[in-house]
């Protein structure tokens, strides 16, 4: 078994590379969602059906940013805390203050924004 110390740097890279992760399938599906709709427009169809879906992978966008910014604040007031040798604050163990909970809701997000784009753009196959 490894050390405290051990588990949370490996806590913290797992942590760093779900954020990546997160954020490179939600700007993706913004990418791919602008690219199909820029296409389809070519042959007709309206591009207001690429909103929703867009929108949503946004939000996954701005839920990562959330998190990192918590982050960074734990890490600050854990800092704070050090110094003047006093425990971690107890504010900190809510769940709301934990990454976890943000990246998860952005990945959801994905989801959410993925299954928006795949049902719109079934609507639009069977109406062509």
């Amino acid at each position: 078994m490894g050390t405290v110390a051990e588990h949370e740097k490996r806590s913290q890279e797992i942590a760093d590379t779900a954020r990546r992760v997160v954020v490179t399938l939600n700007s993706g599906g913004i990418g791919l969602v602008f690219t199909v709709a820029g296409t389809l427009t070519t042959h007709g169809t309206p591009a207001g059906w690429a909103l929703l879906p867009a929108g949503l992978f946004l939000v996954g966008l701005l839920f990562t940013g959330v998190s990192f910014f918590l982050a960074k604040h734990r890490e600050l007031k854990r800092r704070d805390a050090a110094k003047i040798g006093e425990d971690e604050p107890k504010h900190l163990k809510n769940w709301y203050w934990r990454s976890f909970t943000w990246d998860l809701a952005a990945f959801f997000f994905f989801g959410v924004g993925a299954f928006a784009g795949l049902s719109s753009l079934a609507c639009i196959s069977s109406s062509i």
